[in-house]
C-alpha cells in the first residue's frame, strides 16, 4: 500500500506594488522639479541683491511694499498642515476597515486642498503686479501656478482613490491606492513649505 503524500499548500503570490511605487517616483520627480524652480528663484533673487546691495544697474525692489502678504500664505501653511492628519486618518481608516471614516477623511483632505487653492489664488489676486512687469512677478506667478497644478492634481488623485475604495477595490489587505494618494499629498505639503519660506517670509 502506498503511503499518502502530503503535498504543502502552493505559496500565496506577492501583491504588486505598482501604484506605490509608480506614486513615490511621482513624488521624487515633483520634488526635483520644484527644488529647480526654487533654485532658479535664489538665484535670481540672490543676482538683484547683490546689484542692489552695491548699487549697481539693474539692481531693483524685488516685491512691491505690502504686495505679498504674511496673512495668506500663512494660513495656506496651516491648512496643509491639517491635511496631513486628515490624510493620515484615511490611510489609517482602511487600513482598519473602516470605510465610513476613510471616506469623511478623503473628503476633508480635498476640502483642505481647495482651500488652499483658493487662498492662493486670492493671494495672487491680492498680488496686483501684472505677470510680465518684472521677472520677480514671472517668478512668483510661475511658482504659485505650478504649486496650484500640483495640488489640484493631488487632490484628483485622493478622489479617484476614493472612488476606487467605494467600489470595494481597497481594504485592510489592500490598501495601496489610499497609501499612494497619501505620497503624492505629503509630497505637495513638504513642497509648500520652501515655497511659503520664499515667498511669504522673505519675500
Amino acid at each position: 500500500m502506498e503511503a499518502d503524500v502530503m503535498h504543502a499548500p502552493a505559496a500565496e503570490v506577492g501583491r504588486s506594488r505598482t501604484l506605490l511605487i509608480g506614486s513615490a517616483l511621482s513624488a521624487a520627480s515633483v520634488l526635483m522639479f520644484f527644488a529647480g524652480l526654487f533654485g532658479v528663484y535664489i538665484s535670481i533673487r540672490q543676482n538683484n541683491e547683490y546689484l542692489v546691495e552695491n548699487q549697481l544697474e539693474g539692481g531693483r525692489l524685488w516685491f512691491p511694499d505690502l504686495a505679498v502678504q504674511i496673512a495668506p500664505g500663512t494660513m495656506m501653511m496651516f491648512t496643509t498642515w491639517i491635511s496631513l492628519f486628515t490624510m493620515a486618518w484615511a490611510v489609517q481608516a482602511i487600513r482598519n476597515d473602516d470605510r465610513r471614516n476613510a471616506y469623511v477623511a478623503m473628503g476633508l483632505t480635498i476640502l483642505m486642498g481647495a482651500a488652499v487653492i483658493n487662498q492662493m489664488v486670492f493671494a495672487i489676486t491680492d498680488f496686483g503686479v501684472p505677470i510680465d512687469r518684472s521677472v520677480p512677478s514671472l517668478l512668483l506667478y510661475t511658482l504659485y501656478g505650478a504649486y496650484i497644478a500640483f495640488m489640484a492634481i493631488a487632490m484628483i488623485f485622493v478622489l479617484l482613490m476614493g472612488i476606487r475604495a467605494l467600489a470595494g477595490q481597497f481594504d485592510s489587505t489592500n490598501a495601496d491606492g489610499i497609501q499612494a494618494a497619501a505620497i503624492i499629498w505629503f509630497t505637495a505639503v513638504i513642497v509648500y513649505m520652501p515655497l511659503w519660506y520664499l515667498i511669504t517670509i522673505t519675500k
